[in-house]
């Protein structure tokens, strides 16, 4: 977005160093998730329903974009988007992510997955999850 608007050069994407690096994820305290576990729900179905429209209408998602992030509309419709699935990492991506935090001295050792991972709060991953959306990508 910056090199649109002039204010920056880009020489490569996050992703093209790192593909498939995981940005962002969600953390709710073991107290909140006991004493309400149908909001944590009704949250991450709302959050993959809203993944499922950008896959599968990501012209129509953008046009939304100028209102949230004050670009201008030709801004949205370039912006890289990231992949939008069904709220789950591959265990293998996350794997592969560890490998390097400890490469790079980030975490002293590989910490079991399901230490820090926990999906049973998504919803059931639908057949067509793995389809490709408008943009012909996996969004």
């Amino acid at each position: 977005m910056l090199e649109m608007h002039g204010a920056s050069r880009l020489l490569t994407s996050f992703n093209d160093a790192i593909p498939g690096f995981i940005f962002s994820g969600l953390f709710f305290t073991d107290e909140y998730l006991a004493e309400h576990p149908e909001n944590v729900r009704a949250f991450l179905r709302g959050l993959v329903e809203a993944f499922d429209f950008i896959r599968n209408h990501e012209t129509e998602a953008r046009k939304w974009i100028p209102k949230y992030a004050g670009v201008e509309m030709d801004v949205a419709m370039k912006s890289a988007l990231r992949e939008f699935n069904d709220g789950r990492e591959s265990e293998e991506q996350i794997d592969r992510q560890q490998a390097m935090m400890i490469q790079m001295k980030f975490l002293p050792e590989v910490v079991p997955v399901g230490n820090f991972v926990d999906y049973r709060y998504l919803p059931e991953p639908k057949e067509n999850d793995n389809e490709r959306g408008e943009g012909g990508k996996n969004r």
